[in-house]
């Protein structure tokens, strides 16, 4: 089914040029530029405290690692103009698998692939479309998901997106909802999406719901479905509890199964605080060599035809501060120390009893953001008149939900931003 914005897209393309309408093809008939957060973003571009992108900021800026800025100072010209291989830097691929074991010691290097360099973490998804997914091929999905899936897979590879809940009505995480799907899901084959820090709502499973998560994965490969358990890591190690530190690709790589790949989309992007590098990775967990071998060389043909290569300074960048990287360690874990210092208010603010009948949290203990169930008011028009009255920015997410970055407010703000939220709602009550 065409998205409304794609037919108005259409509509006034077959009023301006129709002979250029009818050359599109069924994908340029249907893609779309989606009014999502990127759009609600722009809008919120001049507000005082804009609480909308998928960046980290302080009162100078970006947030960003020094070491990691001066090291295009010091790049040879060899490690900038030449062109990148098409799966990416080698020094690079095996750097960061050294950089996967480590965070990760249940996982061995017999059981995954050398991670192939993606231009980023969307990309990284298209990849994966473009290897697994045909048209009415089943994706599962959280509820709460980054809508850019669905132009990836959907409008895309025109997949079917199915939803479960991963919080009660309380706001707290549950995988009820998860177990529950799985047990009835009857088809020969699913793409499960698992996004832990979950974006929008900035929730990591623990130790225990992971388990649950896996063996509920198991049971379904055992039943002779082929799973292909797709994590997106984007903001992977921005833990702020006691939540399972690990990557869940780490665990499902653990299951001896052959119904089940894994695929870990992982990078530099939020990680690094390096977003406009563009440099991320893909990761297949499976024992047997000709397996990857073969992923690899299909990965690597499909970025020959699609972007050729990615860019080689930023691969270069990354390269050199994982091999050098005390300094920039220290750096890295001083920016995630301020997203902790800023998380830590946000939950307690939140939470505060006077904002009861405003709101109820979702449950957060990671990344960057935070989600909330507003009361009384229409989230969309929450968002404008946020922007409007009180130069505040805001992601509306649906018809009940806003999406909060606390990575994007100084932490003796957060108070005001939240006061401000709670005023607007009686504004508009």
């Amino acid at each position: 089914m065409t998205s409304p914005l794609a037919e108005n897209l259409n509509n006034e393309l077959q009023q301006a040029h129709p002979k250029v309408y009818e050359m599109l093809s069924n994908l340029g008939k249907e893609i779309f530029y989606p009014k999502g957060i990127l759009s609600q973003s722009a809008d919120a571009k001049s507000t005082k405290y804009n609480a909308t992108i998928g960046m980290a900021t302080n009162d100078k800026g970006k947030m960003y690692a020094g070491s990691l800025n001066n090291m295009f100072n010091d790049l040879t010209p060899d490690e900038i103009f030449p062109y990148a291989p098409p799966q990416g830097i080698e020094d690079l691929r095996d750097l960061w698998q050294i950089k996967m074991l480590n965070e990760n010691p249940d996982l061995s290097k017999e059981v995954i692939s050398r991670p192939i360099v993606t231009n980023a973490l969307t990309h990284g998804l298209s990849l994966v479309a473009d290897l697994f997914v045909d048209a009415n091929d089943t994706i599962l999905l959280p509820t709460h998901n980054w809508g850019n899936y669905k132009l990836v897979f959907n409008t895309r590879h025109q997949a079917n997106i199915e939803t479960y809940p991963i919080f009660n009505e309380e706001g707290h995480y549950t995988t009820d909802s998860l177990v529950e799907t799985l047990e009835n899901f009857n088809k020969d084959k699913v793409i499960m999406i698992l996004n832990y820090p979950n974006n929008p709502t900035g929730y990591t499973p623990k130790a225990e719901e992971v388990k649950t998560i896996v063996a509920a994965i198991e049971a379904l490969a055992n039943k002779g479905t082929k799973v292909i358990a797709v994590v997106d890591d984007a903001y992977y190690g921005l833990f702020y509890e006691d939540v399972y530190t690990q990557s869940i690709f780490t665990a499902l790589s653990k299951v001896n199964s052959n119904n089940i790949l894994p695929v870990r989309l992982d990078g530099a992007t939020k990680e690094f605080f390096a977003w406009g590098f563009r440099v991320g990775f893909m990761t297949f967990g499976t024992k047997d060599e000709t397996t990857k071998n073969v992923l690899e060389a299909k990965v690597k043909g499909l970025i020959r035809s699609n972007i050729s290569s990615g860019p080689l300074p930023s691969q270069s960048a990354i390269k050199h501060v994982l091999k050098n990287n005390k300094q920039f360690d220290r750096e890295i874990e001083e920016n995630i120390q301020t997203l902790k210092d800023r998380y830590e208010v946000t939950k307690e603010v939140v939470y505060d009893k006077k904002y009861m009948d405003y709101w109820k949290a979702y449950d957060f203990n990671s990344g960057y953001f935070m989600a909330l169930k507003v009361n009384h008011v229409d989230p969309e028009a929450l968002r404008k008149h946020l922007i409007d009255k009180y130069s505040i920015g805001i992601i509306a997410l649906n018809n009940t939900d806003i999406r909060i970055a606390f990575s994007c407010v100084e932490k003796d703000d957060i108070p005001h931003v939240f006061e401000s939220i709670a005023k607007a709602i009686d504004d508009l009550k």
